[in-house]
């Protein structure tokens, strides 16, 4: 029995080497992908750095506040204080809480008085509820109050 003799392909000049529907092209399965093949993601830098609006720039790492006069609770141990110049008050006290885990960087609102936003690269803001975590990727823009900075 000789070769199947396929319908010439729409479009194409002629059954010829180019035809992509040749039986003298053979079609072979795709090499079969073992997770193990598969590039690991790149790990998450320990620390960021924050770039105010004011021009302040500020470097991050574990876990901490930040806030017009933040202040360590104590109840998770040794926190990082980041304290924001706000003459206006737009910003609380201890307005959000910020940690660095194996994902990235996590803001979450502290039930501040105006609010806690978050802008990723190319997305559009998203208004955080009070308690609520929310990943900050670098280039992201984080409002506090009518405050902010970029992760970088």
């Amino acid at each position: 029995m000789g070769d199947p003799v396929l319908p010439p392909f729409p479009h194409s000049a002629g059954a010829g080497l180019w035809n992509a529907r040749s039986p003298r092209i053979p079609y072979v399965e795709p090499w079969p992908v073992d997770a193990r093949d598969e590039p690991a993601p790149a790990p998450h830098p320990a620390s960021f750095v924050l770039e105010f609006s004011s021009g302040q720039l500020v470097t991050i790492a574990g876990t901490g506040v930040i806030g017009r006069a933040p202040r360590d609770g104590g109840a998770h141990g040794a926190l990082q204080l980041v304290s924001i110049d706000d003459p206006a008050r737009s910003v609380s006290k201890v307005h959000a809480r910020f940690e660095i885990d194996a994902l990235g960087l996590w803001i979450e609102d502290l039930d501040s008085g105006n609010g806690t936003v978050i802008v990723q690269p190319g997305g559009s803001p998203v208004a955080l509820r009070p308690g609520e975590r929310n990943r900050a990727e670098v280039g992201a823009v984080v409002r506090l109050g009518r405050q902010s900075f970029t992760v970088r």
